[in-house]
């Protein structure tokens, strides 16, 4: 397995992507391969120092009875078997990986994002994920979550050097023919998510990148300026 590929599987596993089988195999695979097991573990403190900068926020009045609502209709879990019960130890085990605050934001996000994707119809699951890394140091820089209604989620995960005058612009390949496309341009180094143009479903391996250009984005509608960060697609199981 290539390192790109590592670094999406690491990537999704952080963001809590993964479930049953995958989930217990990969977990297997960190405690067999130290330098995966460290991957994940630098992947988590970047996510834990960007969620560190968070300034608190008051949860939204009526957020929750707004969730309880939402969800009373949905089918609900069956009796569940003994042996699929996890004990302490092994459930702590598994957690060591993701830091606490992080592991709260992704509840409070669920919560939030389900509501969000409920009222605007934007889809929950993203169809790829893909992990961008310095060419430099090949260090992850951002994970880029691309859905079915042609936006993506970009979360960075090191800090960008933007001098002022200049702004970050977000870029994908769908394929050689067309050329890169733009997906939209950060007015801040935040998660946040663009709307790009009509585009077909991602693809395996499909390129995006972040590049530096001229504010309020590239004059040519292709990149022009350095390459920060990039990274191809892979795809998330169903």
């Amino acid at each position: 397995m290539s390192r790109q590929d590592q670094m999406a599987r690491a990537g999704r596993y952080v963001l809590g992507q993964m479930e049953g089988r995958e989930r217990d195999d990969f977990e297997v695979a960190m405690q067999a391969d130290a330098e995966l097991a460290s991957m994940v573990d630098r992947l988590a403190q970047s996510m834990q120092a960007l969620d560190d900068t968070v300034t608190p926020a008051a949860i939204p009045r009526g957020m929750w009875k707004a969730i309880e609502a939402r969800t009373a209709g949905m089918a609900q879990l069956g009796p569940v078997r003994a042996e699929t019960v996890v004990s302490l130890e092994a459930a702590r085990a598994r957690r060591r990986w993701v830091p606490a605050a992080l592991a709260a934001s992704v509840v409070l996000a669920l919560g939030v994002g389900y509501l969000a994707g409920t009222r605007l119809g934007a889809p929950r699951e993203p169809v790829a994920v893909a992990v961008l890394l310095n060419e430099t140091d090949s260090m992850p820089g951002a994970i880029v979550q691309a859905y079915a209604d042609d936006s993506v989620t970009l979360r960075p995960l090191r800090a960008f050097t933007v001098p002022e005058g200049k702004i970050l612009q977000v870029w994908t390949l769908p394929d050689r023919e067309t050329g890169p496309v733009s997906l939209g341009t950060l007015p801040r180094q935040a998660t946040t998510r663009l709307q790009g143009p009509d585009l077909p479903l991602p693809h395996e391996g499909q390129l995006y990148e972040i590049t530096l250009e001229p504010s309020p984005g590239s004059p040519t509608g292709k990149p022009t300026g350095p390459i920060l960060v990039k990274g191809y697609a892979r795809f998330s199981p169903s």
